[in-house]
């Protein structure tokens, strides 16, 4: 099984965290707030896909 990596994705996540970095000049506060926004990312993909499926097999 090949996974699909989305690069510009994985680009811009790497750019908001040393952005929070250098923001912040903290890596604890930086993690947190990254891991929140992960979390926020997650949740709207999954949101998203479940509503393309739900109108997919309407």
């Amino acid at each position: 099984m090949k996974i699909k990596i989305d690069w510009k994705h994985v680009v811009l996540l790497a750019f908001v965290a040393s952005l929070l970095l250098y923001v912040t000049r903290s890596f604890f506060m930086s993690l947190g707030i990254m891991m929140i926004l992960l979390l926020i990312d997650a949740l709207l993909v999954q949101w998203e896909n479940n509503r393309k499926n739900r109108n997919k097999y309407k």
